[in-house]
């Protein structure tokens, strides 16, 4: 078992990358890409996965599924297929397995079905910051259920601030703001410490990317829409849709630009904008702001200083010279992260996997589990002590290790009262006294008390002296 396929899943797209034989990762492509659109289409036993699921979809088949983590939220949502009723949340299972069955006869050259390879199946999931904890357990369940034991969430960030810190970009012992732009939502994550879990997290709706490229993935649309008035869109998801489209424009800015913006139906429509137009909207922009209140209160709440910190600039949407400008003028360090940066990245991530044999680590609790143990008292019987709580941890980093650490519960440790009995403390028999050596027991007498002069007793007791010892 020397492969591995790795899943990065956001709310809008699926992308697969696989790494076999200890080469360099690869994307995992089908029909011409790696990057896969999140809708699904089932009929019968047909089931499809991607750009023409998307297009039925918008067809308004009622076969086709899109919004995918808003209808797993319905448990009357489901599919049928090979004669078997689903929940909705099983799409997403269906859809990704399809992939690594293609992985499988592609790539291994193997014809054997997927079914046997569930149980040890090197899979990793890579999550984007629009994906919440209770949906990443959601699909990670998914596949825990079907049988998959070989199976890890991948930590992103830990691999890219170790390039960056690798490349002097930052500094291991200065706090860390990073920004995404997903969807036109900026999310923001704060590290005091890059070696540990974000201090911070918080997300503002319509900022997620550089002021020129939101106004100009307004124009595309407004102009693809005067162009073609039977259109009946959603503006705003088709806006957000074309966030990276227009970062591309905008790193060749030409007075005319030009081309084909493809919407979320999977269509293409030619567009014409002037960039003199660009620039008269972007005078009269003025949500700047906004984005500096977000950013000043997400470091006041945590007792930090903002002058202490790197800004880091995430993803294209927002990694762009004018966006860097504008938050330099407000503070001293912001970085951006390049293309290079996020290809170093993922190159890291394969060589923990490969280093870790392909073998996902084996979750252990770090919840401080209750000990019962017990003590022989005066009478030989056995009773229940006090309970303790083993915390695996090293005494000197502070860090969860090999070494065992007791610590006593104060009193009244439990609301309820300890029934001792579902613990099986049991008593062993009393051992027989050996028959060689017994030595007799004599009980002796209790001597009466010796009572002094003018004692309230009228008739002491007299104790008569003990006879001289015999020197012989």
């Amino acid at each position: 078992m020397n492969y591995c396929v790795l899943v990065k899943i956001s709310k809008r797209m699926v992308s697969f990358w696989y790494q076999s034989e200890g080469s360099a990762y690869e994307p995992l492509v089908i029909n011409r890409s790696n990057e896969v659109p999140l809708y699904f289409y089932v009929n019968g036993n047909d089931f499809i996965f991607g750009n023409p699921a998307r297009d039925l979809f918008y067809s308004n088949d009622p076969n086709a599924f899109g919004n995918y983590f808003e209808i797993v939220k319905n448990p009357s949502k489901h599919f049928t297929i090979y004669g078997h009723q689903k929940l909705a949340k099983q799409l997403l299972y269906f859809g990704i397995e399809q992939y690594l069955s293609h992985f499988i006869n592609t790539v291994l050259y193997k014809s054997d079905s997927i079914e046997s390879y569930r149980p040890n199946f090197p899979l990793r999931f890579l999550f984007e910051t629009d994906i919440e904890d209770k949906e990443k357990l959601l699909i990670e369940n998914l596949f825990s259920e079907a049988g998959y034991d070989n199976v890890e969430r991948i930590n992103y960030n830990e691999s890219l601030f170790e390039v960056l810190c690798d490349k002097g970009i930052i500094r291991a012992n200065n706090p860390v703001l990073l920004l995404n732009g997903i969807d036109n939502t900026l999310y923001l994550e704060l590290y005091k410490d890059i070696s540990e879990s974000p201090t911070a997290f918080s997300k503002l709706e319509g900022q997620g990317a550089d002021p020129r490229v939101k106004i100009l993935a307004d124009m595309i649309i407004e102009y693809i829409i005067t162009q073609n008035s039977y259109l009946s869109i959603n503006k705003e998801i088709e806006t957000a849709a074309l966030l990276p489209y227009s970062a591309n424009l905008l790193e060749s800015i030409t007075p005319i630009i030009k081309g084909d913006a493809i919407l979320t139906d999977g269509k293409a429509y030619w567009f014409r904008i002037n960039e003199r137009n660009l620039n008269d909207r972007l005078l009269y922009y003025t949500n700047d702001g906004i984005i500096y209140t977000a950013i000043e209160d997400i470091f006041k709440s945590n007792s930090m200083e903002v002058e202490n910190a790197t800004i880091l600039l995430g993803s294209e949407e927002i990694n762009s010279s004018y966006f860097s400008n504008k938050l330099l003028k407000k503070y001293p360090i912001v970085k951006g992260v390049e293309t290079v940066c996020g290809i170093d990245t993922m190159k890291l991530v394969f060589f923990k996997i490969e280093k870790s044999g392909y073998l996902a680590k084996r979750k252990v609790s770090v919840t401080p589990h209750f000990v019962i143990t017990a003590k022989t008292d005066s009478n030989g019987e056995r009773r229940p002590q006090l309970p303790i709580f083993i915390v695996n941890k090293n005494k000197s980093t502070g860090e969860v290790g090999n070494q065992g650490e007791k610590v006593k519960i104060p009193n009244n440790p439990l609301p309820h009262k300890i029934e001792y009995e579902k613990y099986n403390i049991k008593t062993p028999p009393k051992l027989p006294p050996k028959k060689e050596n017994i030595i007799a027991t004599v009980t002796k007498p209790k001597l009466p008390e010796v009572t002094k002069k003018n004692t309230v007793n009228k008739n002491p007791v007299q104790i008569p002296p003990l006879p001289p010892k015999n020197k012989n």
